[in-house]
């Protein structure tokens, strides 16, 4: 199916409650749809189990919200600003299934699924809890004999990316510069039953050979400039730490009423921070 431009408010409505959903980004909080986690905490959605490689500023702020009843991470955090609040208190308190993987493991099921294949070998977590708790079955080599886990290919049914361009085709350019595990996006991408991109602009890709994501890949295409903010999105804008510090991070940490009143006013703040 092509991608087709639509509203925020139409993605949003296209991610049903309990959806296994997949977003977008890097480290260093690079290339985050905060707005999109943003709309979405606002539109009541809730029981989701999101996935990420590397979980971030937009995750925390869903489970703030109290729309996530499981995460699928190998990292959950908000890197160098320290910890997710709000993902620490609802895992202590038991209110979200926490799933933990090694970084290379996340990768095998998603490859799995790429290739179309109901799981793929592999060796990293032995001696690890995480074969244990994730109950991951094994497999016996019929060539060597050597017996190997069987990671499961993971089920994505939306991803959400924040990209620099895309058109409203749903062909997504690769920016100049691509900054951290940027292909990490585009494999997600292709993984999800259902692909949301959300581009800083929309126009016609100026560089086919740098198509990153092609038509039939996206469902959906939001025109969506300084989506990633709070975080960046290289190379057109960085974080913004002193919102991340100043304002995201004690409202996380109370959570309640006053995280309530930060999401209510975001929008404001996001129009006041990149006047």
């Amino acid at each position: 199916m092509s991608g087709q431009v639509c509203s925020l408010e139409q993605a949003v409505a296209a991610v049903p409650d309990g959806a296994h959903i997949a977003f977008g980004g890097g480290g260093a909080g690079m290339r985050r749809p905060v707005a999109f986690a943003r709309a979405l905490a606002r539109s009541g959605t809730k029981g989701l189990r999101v996935h990420h490689m590397l979980g971030g500023l937009e995750t925390d702020l869903l489970i703030g919200a109290g729309a996530v009843a499981s995460t699928h991470c190998a990292y959950l955090g908000l890197l160098e600003y320290g910890q997710a609040p709000s993902f620490q208190r609802a895992a202590r308190a038991g209110q979200i299934e926490v799933n933990e993987y090694s970084e290379f493991m996340y990768i095998a099921g998603l490859r799995a699924a790429d290739m179309g294949i109901p799981y793929i070998p592999w060796r990293t977590p032995w001696g690890s809890e995480t074969v244990e708790r994730l109950q991951l079955e094994t497999v016996t080599d019929p060539y060597g004999g050597e017996e190997l886990i069987a990671v499961p290919a993971t089920r994505i049914d939306v991803c959400v990316l924040q990209v620099e361009r895309a058109d409203a085709d749903g062909y997504v350019e690769l920016p100049a510069e691509p900054d951290l595990i940027w292909d990490y996006d585009y494999l997600v991408g292709r993984v999800a039953a259902k692909t949301i991109v959300c581009a800083e602009e929309l126009g016609p890709i100026r560089d086919l050979a740098r198509v990153a994501l092609i038509g039939r890949e996206v469902d959906h295409v939001v025109e969506l400039p300084d989506g990633a903010w709070p975080t960046g999105l290289h190379p057109r804008y960085g974080p913004d730490p002193e919102h991340i510090i100043g304002s995201y991070l004690p409202a996380s940490a109370a959570g309640g009423e006053e995280f309530a009143a930060y999401l209510a006013g975001a929008e404001q703040a996001k129009e006041a921070a990149r006047a």
